[in-house]
């Protein structure tokens, strides 16, 4: 029984080093991790260099509402009576309207980001298999 007790033992800890081994990650060592970053730094300054255009068309399209609505905003303050009514709901609906847009907006770029991230996720499986 003594000597069972102790097989039974020393195989748990010879066992022990196998299961740590087995848990331990095979990802990419340091030189794959360079190698990629060299190959991805060209798409990484075209990415910022289409980024910062997207980003300056998106100030552009903000000023542009921002500057209607302060228009209609004016024109109401300006505004009295019934003529200040109309102008308040000038203001409501402008409001509504580029609300709208930015909502379709979004919803646009989203399905891009989507498509994009599809992209890039095939592009990492045909380069993994090319090795």
């Amino acid at each position: 029984m003594k000597k069972t007790l102790m097989f039974l033992i020393s195989l748990s800890f010879l066992m022990m080093p196998c299961a740590s081994f087995a848990q331990q990650d095979k990802g990419p060592g340091p030189g794959d991790q360079a190698l990629e970053q060299q190959k991805s730094a060209p798409d990484q300054k075209m990415m910022k260099k289409h980024c910062d255009h997207k980003m300056g068309e998106h100030h552009k399209m903000m000023k542009e509402m921002n500057d209607r609505l302060d228009a209609k905003v004016a024109a109401m303050d300006a505004a009295t009576g019934d003529k200040k009514v109309e102008a308040m709901a000038d203001v409501i609906k402008e409001m509504v309207a580029q609300r709208k847009e930015m909502q379709e907006h979004m919803m646009k770029m989203g399905h891009k980001c989507m498509k994009c991230m599809e992209h890039k996720k095939h592009k990492k499986a045909q380069d993994k298999e090319e090795k």
